[in-house]
């Protein structure tokens, strides 16, 4: 089979790909999170961002940041939900995190007796309007490195200005 070039530098390109490393939609199939700052943007058209993590015996710290992308252009009170389950689905924590104009910032730790797999659902308030905004969460202590940061180039989105200049 003879492929043009411009299909076969497509097959090359998908074929050296790996998988990305991004944030799921689907509860049911998280995103591994990695030891480290993961990041992302989210906005109110979706339900959430899951991910998981390995975590324990020992100490663990996460720091959590939040910072709205606003309204029209202008800074708007808005809130980010972290909420943290254990692999049997009861509810471990929720935190959130009030942002408004700048990045907010929050920590929770645990001291776990046993290695578990802790999963995180991250959602937005719901409105009529689009709100949302960027967010990070970092791991550290005793938590395994399965997988590399999420969203490594990941950068605050922001809203767009109602009145072009």
């Amino acid at each position: 089979m003879v492929l043009k070039p411009a299909l076969r530098l497509l097959f090359c390109i998908g074929g050296l790909a790996g998988p990305a490393s991004a944030q799921s939609t689907d509860p049911h199939q998280p995103t591994v999170l990695g030891v480290g700052v993961n990041r992302a943007n989210i906005t109110n058209d979706i339900s959430g961002h899951y991910y998981s993590f390995m975590a324990g015996p020992g100490h663990v710290d996460v720091e959590l940041a939040f910072k709205e992308m606003g309204v029209a252009g202008r800074p708007l009170p808005q809130h980010l939900n972290f909420d943290f389950w254990n692999a049997d689905g009861v509810r471990l924590s929720h935190i959130e995190v009030l942002s408004q104009g700048g990045i907010a910032r929050r920590h929770t730790d645990a001291d776990l007796p046993a290695r578990q797999r802790i999963n995180l659902a991250v959602s937005t308030q719901w409105g009529a309007i689009k709100v949302g905004g960027y967010y990070e969460i970092e791991l550290k202590g005793d938590v395994e490195a399965a997988a590399p940061p999420v969203g490594a180039d990941v950068k605050p989105a922001e809203s767009e200005l109602l009145v072009r200049p």
